[in-house]
């Protein structure tokens, strides 16, 4: 059965062009960064294209209106990356009819715990945007099965790259972790962090419904011409396949 494909691109100026390509390459969920001053859960990749999306002026009303625009030329879900100061600020009811109104599929906000996580769902029980829970590896049993059991859209595993084991392979109680939140889950379980090839994704899809994608993709459409980085998205894709 097919896995998931979940890539990750900063919301820039150029976003829509990159989203259009992973839409083409095959790509289930796109992930949009919202570029934001004072990330707390990305690498120094993910973060200088966040610096840079600012400094063309970009803000979460030019993700918006873009999306709008182009909704009906995508065919892939996209879900935004966010942090809660800027749901915050532009108002709560104000930012889910912005993304209802966008066509974005869900938001995964870093920096919210489960509890204000589901604090937030109840105090917006006619909304139409999934809210994606974040499981990192260091969380509890108890408490990674409550997340899980609370899970809509799909949960992000946090894999964390010191879970490789000494063959370059990801850790057989890193894959043990992913299946137990997948049994307490009725939505798909995908991994992120540290996977960067083909190789990394046969390995992780072991135990996961799918992978996700980021500071390898950001970096090669800043840095590669755009039919090497369309070549490595098929590789991605194949091996999901």
């Amino acid at each position: 059965m097919s896995k998931l494909f979940v890539p990750y691109v900063m919301g820039d100026k150029d976003f829509i062009a990159n989203v259009k390509t992973l839409n083409d390459a095959g790509a289930d969920i796109i992930e949009v960064g919202v570029p934001f001053s004072d990330p707390v859960a990305d690498g120094p990749v993910i973060m200088n294209a966040g610096n840079k999306a600012i400094q063309e002026g970009v803000n979460i009303q030019y993700i918006f209106d873009q999306l709008t625009e182009h909704r009906n030329e995508i065919q892939s879900e996209y879900v935004l990356m966010t942090y809660y100061n800027i749901i915050n600020h532009y108002g709560e009811t104000a930012f889910l009819n912005a993304c209802e109104a966008a066509g974005v599929y869900g938001l995964i906000i870093p920096d919210l715990p489960h509890e204000l996580v589901q604090q937030l769902k109840a105090r917006h029980p006619e909304r139409k945007t999934n809210i994606i829970s974040l499981i990192a590896m260091t969380t509890t049993e108890t408490r990674s099965n409550q997340i899980a059991e609370d899970a809509e859209g799909f949960i992000y595993t946090v894999t964390m790259n010191a879970t490789t084991g000494e063959n370059g392979k990801f850790h057989p109680e890193l894959k043990n972790k992913i299946k137990n939140i997948k049994s307490h889950s009725v939505v798909p379980v995908v991994a992120g962090f540290g996977i960067r090839t083909a190789e990394h994704v046969k390995d992780i899809i072991e135990a996961s419904d799918g992978v996700v994608i980021g500071s390898e993709i950001v970096k090669r459409f800043d840095n590669n011409d755009k039919q090497s980085t369309i070549e490595y998205l098929k590789t991605i894709r194949d091996a999901l396949n």
